[in-house]
């Protein structure tokens, strides 16, 4: 946002449980680093979904350039959206952006064509370019329909069978847990829908690719178009010792 976007003023508002405190901390770290400047933190209660009127009319008030959403996916995402756009903040020149569960593909179509320009950060949409995904998604719309998409969960559904697989092989179907444990350290899987995926033998976090994508509309539908990826990437958390990581 600092750096690519120009943004200097930004917002950030989330669900107020543990994933939404890590990942609007994460935002403000690296935004304040670039010569951002956070002008309102707004937290969402959580779990029950709340009416999100009053807490992005704050933000619509202080006019930041942009605000940063952490919300679930589903019916958090499509809530946020939908007064995104009844209180025309695009209008106002605020820009929206967030991880991809923002946009999540199942719900993408309903958000209708004001969520057109849209940032997100993701490690998977059914829009990638690659041979692996063009299959998923081809057998997904054969065997559900042609309206019927994969998203985020889908495909970590899809690259967990792929790892239970690889352990039964590795050891003859006879499973030990020791045994399988080590059998997925550092394990990859190169023709996973998401690009490639390792388990980092030392965290066992999924090391992958992250994908930069705006929404655009293309074939009159909503479409997640990539325009910037980073390679490979692990925990940051835990790689530069940083926060609660780093004790």
């Amino acid at each position: 946002m600092a750096k690519k976007m120009g943004i200097k003023t930004a917002a950030i508002a989330y669900a107020n449980y543990a994933p939404g405190k890590d990942s609007t901390n994460a935002f403000k770290v690296a935004f304040e680093k670039a010569g951002g400047k956070v002008v309102a933190d707004v937290p969402f209660p959580f779990p029950n979904l709340p009416d999100f009127t009053p807490f992005m009319q704050k933000i619509k008030d202080l006019k930041p350039d942009a605000v940063y959403v952490f919300v679930p996916a589903a019916k958090w995402a499509t809530g946020v959206m939908k007064t995104y756009n009844d209180l025309q903040m695009r209008q106002a020149g605020i820009k929206l952006i967030g991880p991809g569960d923002i946009t999540q593909d199942t719900k993408l179509q309903s958000m209708g064509k004001d969520a057109v320009g849209l940032i997100t950060m993701h490690h998977y949409h059914a829009d990638l370019d690659n041979p692996a995904n063009k299959r998923l998604v081809a057998a997904w719309k054969k065997e559900y329909g042609p309206e019927a998409t994969p998203d985020f969960m889908g495909v970590q559904g899809y690259d967990g069978m792929a790892a239970i697989a690889h352990v039964a092989r590795t050891l003859n179907c006879r499973i030990d847990p020791d045994k399988a444990m080590a059998a997925l350290k550092g394990w990859k899987y190169a023709d996973s829908p998401r690009g490639p995926i390792m388990i980092d033998p030392v965290t066992r976090d999924v090391v992958m690719n992250e994908y930069l994508s705006e929404l655009v509309m293309k074939d009159g539908r909503l479409y997640q178009n990539t325009i910037g990826t980073t390679l490979a990437v692990k925990d940051m958390c835990k790689e530069l010792k940083v926060d609660r990581c780093g004790k």
